[in-house]
């Protein structure tokens, strides 16, 4: 009987070339890019749900630590082990292998990202069984999805001969991004593979090869994984992190070691990179256009728009157009230039450095907020709380606040008086007033606050009490 699997999701990624809906406060793995309902993220653990699992291992960025515990509720991954700051994979799975060790356990670590998609992941878990085997006998197994097409936006891996009694092959060479006469020379020549970045290997052997060929990061890793945790997460040492170099296993290890072999996966699988990764993936109408829940076409082709929330676009006589509509930012390319898209993005780093960093969702330990609309002395915004958490007790010395409940019931405590507010109930928070906001109910709790004053941002917080430890 094999061991069970843990596996780890990688949620350290920014995804640039998805701007304006990617940003670095809400990266791609957060955002229900191809449903409705679920992020990417969210999709992933639900790949890894099944008997044959533990609970995951999820490694992300402390600065998205609210939104990956808010959307991986559900999943209960055994540990949230947060980056200070984002290092690439090698480090990133270091850290795992090294908590999962403290935990006892060497069985085989299957590491995905977070951020790609894949239809049909029980044809993997159908041919883990020699994966296993050879993770066993110490081989890191890296898997690769057969090319239907010469893509250009992926990596390949050659193969070398088939090991006796496995699905799996010797490794020959790791290719970058071909250009396109190379991409058709690795598939009309055969045995090339994408490189998937799906890997299967024990933490113990990981660790062993690091150190042989990354011996910088080994020891900071090394050195950091003395755990604590606070809140729901796993916080390594930071300090030890400060020098750790930044590589992914692929260089740091992948291409140098004897130790690797590739298993050929028949996957329907995308790594959602970019805005024709997205199209490709997409429905489409008889035009070729994407089917979104706010798109009008007329006399319209092949066309991507999207757009947040309930903004409505409209197409009229176009043509292999890229439209992305967000609340601050609206994205138009012709479609053969969205790879100019970085770019861009230099362009725009100049002078509109905010808009390739902020998000108009922002997640707290007790929910989020929503801004609805901001000007010159105003600001409106969505509260969402959680059941059963608060905002910590504070004061604003140049703002008022005013909190209309939407639904719910609020306890609210303005300059030590409690009471509670219902749906269409308000209340006023002058400047200097102390006062607190919590939810003690089961379902969630909405509440719209139309600040006024001349500072509106979140510098003007001053703290008295805070059942999450912030200052």
């Amino acid at each position: 009987m094999n061991p069970l699997i843990t596996p780890v999701i990688l949620a350290g990624g920014i995804g640039t070339r998805l701007w304006p809906l990617s940003r670095q406060a809400m990266p791609k793995q957060f955002l229900p890019l191809l449903d409705n309902k679920h992020s990417l993220l969210q999709s992933t653990l639900g790949r890894v749900s099944s008997t044959i699992f533990n609970k995951p291992i999820l490694v992300c960025n402390e600065q998205h630590r609210f939104i990956a515990k808010e959307q991986s509720r559900q999943a209960d991954p055994q540990a949230l082990i947060l980056e200070p700051k984002g290092r690439n994979t090698a480090p990133a799975i270091a850290l795992a292998a090294h908590y999962a060790l403290s935990q006892g356990q060497d069985d085989p670590l299957l590491v995905m990202p977070a951020d790609h998609h894949i239809e049909n992941f029980d044809v993997l878990n159908n041919q883990l069984d020699s994966a296993i085997k050879l993770a066993k006998q110490g081989k890191i197994v890296t898997f690769s999805v057969p090319p239907t097409s010469p893509h250009t936006g992926f990596g390949y891996i050659k193969q070398g001969d088939e090991i006796a009694d496995t699905r799996c092959f010797e490794v020959l060479a790791f290719e970058e991004k071909p250009n396109l006469s190379k991409a058709q020379a690795y598939l009309s020549q055969g045995g090339y593979s994408w490189n998937s970045g799906l890997f299967l290997f024990t933490p113990s052997v990981y660790l062993k090869e690091l150190e042989r060929f990354a011996p910088k990061i080994a020891a900071s890793v090394a050195a950091s994984a003395h755990f604590s945790n606070d809140l729901g997460f796993t916080r390594p040492c930071v300090k030890a992190l400060e020098n750790c170099p930044s590589d992914s296993i692929d260089y740091a290890i992948l291409e140098r070691s004897n130790n690797v072999v590739v298993m050929p996966v028949e996957l329907i699988w995308n790594d959602v990179g970019s805005f024709s990764a997205l199209c490709a993936l997409s429905t489409k109408d008889a035009d070729d256009n994407n089917i979104h829940r706010n798109y009008v076409a007329q006399d319209s082709s092949n066309n991507l728009v999207m757009s947040e929330d309930d903004h409505t676009v409209a197409t009229l006589g176009v043509s292999n157009l890229a439209v992305i509509h967000t609340h601050d930012a609206t994205f138009v390319a012709d479609k053969n230039q969205l790879d100019k898209l970085p770019l861009l993005l230099q362009q725009l780093a100049v002078g509109h450095s905010e808009k390739l960093t902020h998000h108009q969702v922002v997640y707290r330990p007790w929910g989020s907020y929503r801004i609805l609309a901001q000007s010159e002395g105003f600001k409106v915004k969505k509260i969402t709380v959680n059941s059963a958490a608060k905002l910590s007790t504070q004061r604003h010395q140049f703002r008022a606040e005013h909190w209309v409940v939407v639904s719910g019931v609020a306890t609210v405590s303005i300059d030590g008086h409690v009471s509670l507010l219902r749906k269409d109930q308000s209340c006023y928070i002058a400047a200097k007033q102390i006062h607190s906001l919590a939810n003690y109910q089961s379902s969630a709790l909405i509440v719209i606050e139309i600040q006024t004053g001349t500072i509106l941002d979140e510098s003007d917080i001053e703290r008295f009490e805070d059942q999450y430890g912030r200052s």
